[in-house]
């Protein structure tokens, strides 16, 4: 695979940045090592992976430095811009996971570690043969090859990417990366090839968590800035309505959001509603809406499968 090397130039995702990581970090910020911020039991993600009761379980979330994408509106800046955390090696990351599994987590939730694709594919081989048994979330920003996310089949159980943007102009604005849209849906065709639509188990709280599948992103941008209704659009015609989408409120003018006036509020409302109802008039009958403005509070809209 290509760009897999520390000592050679980096191609690992679509910015094919040429980076010798082994002398220092590429555009992403990640360098020959992994690089962790955090990690816990995090109760704020869709109920299909934090779970019904926040008393118990949580998604066991594991935060990596760095990013490629870096969106000027990041709400992680201090982690994505300035590679907040510390170095582990993949052993440690193996042994981080079990720590989790351990914890009661419903899962492994992958925060951004598309960057570290082999390390991360090393330590989740390693975690597996000494006895990791959780679902393993790939949570990412879909800006990654094919040729890299090849690498994990059959390592990963649920990927849960971002569909950020669907109009390469806002993609070079607020991204720089023109390339987005096309990068993006491919790498989401590729998932949707490994582990198809979303499947839950019962719970005895009535609500399933998720087990294998596709669960797709959308937030919605100021003034639909990065066209949320052609993802969605998108996301109906190539995998179908009954692909599971998680519409999100959440947007706020986080870190360098309010040099671009038109993004630098929050959404209203009615933008949101105007997005939903293009949702349900395209069919799609799984997945989460969100109050706006909510960091958390996801509605489900499941009908189980």
């Amino acid at each position: 695979m290509s760009g897999f090397d520390p000592a050679l130039p980096c191609t690992l995702c679509p910015r094919a940045c040429k980076a010798v990581r082994a002398q220092g970090p590429g555009f992403c910020g990640g360098g020959a090592s992994l690089r962790v911020a955090l990690a816990q039991l995090h109760h704020g993600e869709e109920p299909a992976l934090s779970g019904p009761s926040p008393e118990l379980g949580g998604s066991g979330t594991i935060f990596f430095s760095g990013c490629a994408l870096k969106c000027v509106y990041c709400q992680n800046h201090d982690i994505s811009f300035e590679n907040l955390g510390h170095d582990l090696a993949v052993d440690g990351l193996a042994a981080l996971m079990l720590e989790l599994q351990l914890s009661g987590a419903h899962n492994i939730n992958l925060v951004t570690p598309s960057h570290y694709t082999p390390q991360v594919r090393q330590a989740l081989i390693q975690a597996k043969a000494h006895g990791l048994a959780l679902p393993v979330v790939w949570n990412s920003s879909a800006y990654e090859t094919v040729e890299a996310l090849r690498s994990l089949e059959g390592l990963v159980d649920i990927y849960l990417p971002d569909l950020r943007y669907m109009d390469s102009r806002a993609a070079a604005r607020y991204s720089a990366a023109p390339d987005y849209p096309k990068a993006a849906t491919h790498a989401i065709c590729e998932m949707h090839r490994q582990v198809g639509a979303l499947v839950l188990d019962d719970t005895p709280q009535g609500l399933g968590l998720a087990r294998r599948g596709l669960l797709i992103r959308l937030l919605v941008l100021p003034g639909n800035a990065g066209r949320t209704d052609l993802a969605l659009t998108w996301i109906a015609d190539t995998l179908g309505p009954d692909t599971a989408v998680s519409l999100m409120g959440q947007y706020y003018p986080a870190h360098r959001a309010g040099e671009f006036p038109e993004i630098g509020r929050g959404v209203t409302p009615a933008e949101y509603e105007t997005v939903r109802r293009h949702m349900d008039a395209l069919g799609f009958t799984r997945g989460f809406v969100q109050q706006v403005g909510s960091s958390a509070a996801f509605t489900p809209e499941f009908c189980p499968k």
